[in-house]
Order: C-alpha cells, then structure tokens, then sequence
C-alpha cells in the first residue's frame, strides 16, 4: 500500500515502443507548484480577498515559496524532491473598486532523484528557471470597505514565460477567472474571512482544473498581528495526466485533486512594513502535491485605516467622528471646537473653571462648592482657610477664632481698633482722638461702624474711606428711593449659565456689597433684578441671555444670604437702552444688571 504522505502515488505505464535505459526524457511544460500567491495587501497567502481599498495605493512584496517532494513516484523515489520559488509582486488599487497586480516567479532552486521509469531515465529539474508571469485584474463588485461581506471578481491572464519543457510553468497561456467572497468584523481584535472558486483554462495540451480555497484569521490591535489558517486546492477537469515524456511515458496521478493546509502570521513591524510566515502540510495526492510547503514574505503593504468615527476612544460619550479631544476625557459641548474635551482649567488644578470657585488660582477640590478649587489658604495670610474667620481678606493669627486670619491686629469686638489701642476692646465702638474713648461706642445711625461724626453717610451703611468726603459711604452701591444702584457693571464668564459658571469671580465684592445693602434694609421687601442686553443678536438670543444673567445673580445672592421671596428675576433683552447702541461704550452701558425696588413698607 502507497503512503499517503508520497506527494505522487503514480501509476507508470510503458507503451510497447520502450526506450534504452540509458536515455533522460523531461516531463513537458506543467506548472507543478499548486500554490498560486493572493495579491499584496491580501490578508491571506494563497486565498485571495474581493478587498480593493484604497485609490492609487501601490503595495508590493517579495516572497519565498518551498515546496517538499511535490512529484514524487509510488516507489518512493522523487522527480521534484525540492521546489523553491522566489515571488516580485506588486499590486495598486483604484477608486476603492478596482485592483490590478503582478506575480513574477522565479524557480531559484529545483533537485531530485531522476528515476529511472521503464526503461526511461527522468530528468530532474536542476537548473533556475523563470516561471509563467501572471497579471490580474480585479473588480469589487458589492459591499463597502471592511464590510462583513464582499464579492468580486478576478481575471488572471499568465503569460508563457517559463521554458515549454520546464516544471516551472506551463510555458502556454492560461486564463483563470475566479469568483471571491470576503469579510471582516471589526472590534479589539478583528475577524477576517475568504473564500474563493474559479477554472484555470489551458490549452489543448493540459487539462483544465477548478481551483479553491478558503481562509480565516484573527487581527489584533489594529492589524498589526494576524494569524490565519486557510485551505486551497484544485481539481482537475479529466483524468487525462499532464504528465508526459516525448517517448511516450505517461505518469497518473493517484489523485485528480490537489489539497494544502497553510497556518501563517503577518506582522506589521513599520507602517506598511509587513513580514509574514506561513507553512503546513499537503492533504491530498494530486499532481504538484507536496508534503510540506513553506512560505515567507517581507513587503510594503500599507492598510487603509478603518473609519472609526463611530467609535469612542476616551470612552466620553462623544464618537471620535465629533470629538475635538478624541484622545482626552471630556463633556458634551454646543461648540463643535470644545465638543467632547475636558473644561477649561485655567489654574491647572483638576477642578474645571465652572466647578471652580478660584478658577485662578491652583487649590484642590472640596464638597463645598464656595471654596472648591481654592488653595487651602486662599488669602495666603497663614491662616487655613478652615479656621480662617476671613478666608478671603489677608489677615493676621488670632487666639479669638472669630478674629483668626482677619486683617489688622488682635481686635476681639470687630470695631477695627486693635485691642491694644481700644479702650472698649470687648464692645464695639468708632475710632476718636480722645484715647479714653477710642474704640468706645458712639452714635452710629447707620450701624456701618463708623461714628455719625466721622461718617460722610451717616444714613447709609458703608465702608472705611481715607477719603473723608467718602468715609463710611457704599463704596460702589448707592440707595434711591425706587433702585439699589451700583457704581460698576457686574460682569459674567462667556457662554455659561449656572451660579458658579457665570458670575465672574471679579464681581462678588460688588455682589457681596449689594447683598449687605439688602440685608441693612429690611423694608425693602421685593427687588427685581432686571437683566439687559445691547441690539447685538437676535431678540429671543437677547431674552434669553438676559434672563439667564439676571437669574444668576439673583441665586448668587439668594445663596449667600438673601431670602429668595425677596428677589425676582427678569430678563428684558435690548428693549430699554440707556444709551446708543451704534457705539461700543452705548452697548457696553446697555449691558447691565439693575436691582429695582417694587415693594418697601411704609
């Protein structure tokens, strides 16, 4: 019985007109090597793909393919003990669609036994030999790049270039139209598939053969690896050998199929430098049949990369397609430029600026919304900010934790005299030239602290002055009968509309003295906080940003003290100027913050 790992189990037949012994027959032209290379940029080595990606994208390869005993006879003696090609391909695309290559072979090492068949001595190839040169086009003719599913179509045209009597090529045209289907699942790691059918054509002189094959892999890491398994094969059309010598020796195949088993990996080492290795064994006794075959590339096969818009990168919510940050952790934004990007930081801190109650200066983050993102001595006098009784204002250490970090001396009653100078230090007085009441109370009728003969305001709560013509008035609010004035614009961050997000950190003085005039005047029992805007937009955009200001300073205030019942908010958009709006300085006056008084008692 025939092994069945002989790649040849021949049956050989002498006809009556036998030759000497001593003469050498060659056995035809026959391309004996069953192992026909896919395209450059195929995923597969033999199993060629319906891909056609990329326009005007040249890819191009050299391959090593060594074939062990492929033509060997039933007495175990080999014709072709060794077959070893050396492969030039190259390949480019079109539009997406069309692909056209090029496969020159070239037979760099051939040996065997030259047996000795009836009566007839088998010359064994020995010699480097050019092999038939093949060029293919390709159409894709349905499904996008990348898809699950592919079909096209494929002609390959070989040209006679190998020698008439040479195992290295049939050395006659062939034609081969072939049929493929293929696919892949993108994901981690991505599932790629082919499979392919088609008739090699030859002339008169060979018989035809169906070809086939199929393959599959696994991609890892965006293609950098792929490992793949595949099968091919052919069939030939009749029984008839291709097989024969010019004095009428004939071989016969054991088997009109031919059957190979390839495992390979590709790995792209830099940019489209891929190098690849495959190999496996024969599984089947048809003609060229080896019983191992290896195989090893080096090429320029650049991938096009995938679209991956859909995808989520940083894992944010936002696909890579809208993500200005695809690469950083960030939010949804109306702003395409800042769409899926973190917050601004301007300090650095890691406490984005609109959770950021010092979003110039670098702090640290804390539950309490008033001082996260503040440094834990915010005012940089000492104290910490956590047992600091002024946390805002530069101050000195106190053993009085009411007076801790405040500015100036040790001043337990908070009259601003430092104790030393006070000759009432445990109740709160006004400042006098006299040392035995320095620091004693006096009348105040405004309660701001400063004695009615001192205070430029007496009937106005306001602040220390060195100018005495201000002394003890507002600094920037002021009190008529139907409005809370103020001296300066309050001012907002750009495009934001929560409390913290849109009140600038450089008007909560102004706020914090509106906030104090409120709660010094108790009679005032509702104030509208008016919000308005200059010409510059449309009326809805206007209301709705005015709206949107004033009801941010009105939470700024109820949060820091104000009985909410007391205060409303309303937004009048540009329908009361009080100036021009044709000129810069008339649109910057019209947009304003009013606190007008609707109800006092009487």
């Amino acid at each position: 019985m025939i092994p069945r790992h002989i790649g040849l189990a021949g049956l050989v037949t002498a006809f009556a007109v036998a030759a000497p012994a001593s003469a050498q027959e060659t056995l035809g032209g026959y391309s004996l090597d069953t192992f026909d290379p896919s395209s450059p940029g195929d995923p597969f080595f033999a199993v060629p793909s319906a891909a056609t990606e990329g326009h005007l994208v040249p890819r191009a390869l050299l391959l090593h393919d060594h074939a062990f005993e492929p033509l060997v006879i039933g007495n175990g003696e080999s014709i072709v003990e060794h077959q070893a090609f050396l492969r030039a391909d190259a390949s480019i695309t079109f539009y997406d669609r069309l692909l056209l290559s090029l496969d020159i072979p070239v037979a760099i090492f051939q040996d065997g036994e030259s047996p000795t068949i009836a009566g007839v001595t088998v010359k064994s190839p020995d010699s480097v030999e050019m092999g038939d040169v093949r060029l293919a086009m390709r159409g894709r003719l349905w499904g996008a790049d990348r898809s699950p599913l592919q079909i096209g179509l494929q002609s390959s045209f070989y040209f006679p270039t190998a020698g008439s009597d040479s195992l290295a090529g049939d050395g006659r045209p062939r034609v081969e139209p072939r049929a493929m289907f293929s696919g892949r699942v993108d994901g981690e790691t991505s599932f790629l598939w082919s499979a392919s059918g088609g008739l090699m054509m030859r002339g008169p002189e060979n018989p035809h053969t169906v070809t086939y094959g199929a393959g599959a892999g696994v991609a890892f890491l965006d293609d950098l690896l792929l490992v793949s398994a595949e099968v091919f094969g052919s069939t030939l059309t009749s029984e008839e050998t291709a097989l024969s010598s010019s004095n009428a020796l004939r071989i016969v195949p054991a088997s009109t199929t031919s059957l190979e088993l390839l495992g390979g990996v590709k790995l792209r080492v830099l940019g489209g430098l891929t190098l690849g290795l495959a190999g496996g064994p024969g599984l089947a006794d048809g003609v060229g049949t080896p019983n191992g075959r290896l195989l090893a590339m080096a090429g320029w096969v650049p991938i096009t990369p995938r679209d991956r818009s859909g995808e989520d990168d940083d894992d944010d919510g936002v696909t890579n397609g809208v993500d200005a940050c695809p690469s950083e952790k960030g939010v949804s934004d109306e702003d395409p430029k800042r769409n899926g990007c973190a917050p601004p930081d301007r300090d650095g801190d890691r406490v984005p600026d609109p959770e950021d109650a010092c979003p110039s200066l670098a702090g640290r983050a804390s539950a309490d919304p008033t001082i996260s993102g503040c440094p834990s001595d915010y005012d940089r006098d000492g104290v910490a900010d956590s047992q600091d009784a002024c946390p805002n204002q530069k101050g000195v250490s106190s053993p009085d934790p009411e007076r801790n970090g405040c500015p100036g001396e040790v001043d337990a009653d908070a009259d601003g005299i430092a104790d030393k100078t006070d000759a009432c230090p445990k109740v709160k007085g006004s400042r006098n030239d006299d040392p035995s009441k320095n620091g004693c109370p006096t009348r105040d009728g405004d309660g701001d602290g400063i004695a009615d003969t001192e205070d430029a305001c007496p009937n106005e709560r306001g602040l220390p002055n060195a100018d005495k013509t201000h002394h003890g008035c507002p600094k920037e609010v002021r009190v008529t009968t139907g409005e809370i004035v103020i001296l300066r614009q309050v001012t907002f961050k750009f495009a934001q509309s929560s409390l913290d997000q849109t009140v600038d950190p450089v008007s909560d003085d102004l706020l914090t003295e509106v906030r104090d005039v409120i709660l010094q005047h108790p009679e005032i029992e509702r104030i509208e906080v008016q919000g308005h805007a200059d010409d510059q937009g449309t009326a809805d955009f206007n209301q709705v940003l005015s709206q949107a200001r004033a009801e941010a300073v009105r939470l700024w205030l109820v949060k820091r003290g104000i009985d909410g019942k007391r205060l409303t908010a309303k937004g009048y958009g540009a329908t009361r100027p009080v100036a021009t709006n044709q000129t810069d300085a008339g649109r910057q006056r019209n947009r304003r913050v009013q606190f007008v008084i609707v109800k006092k008692t009487k």
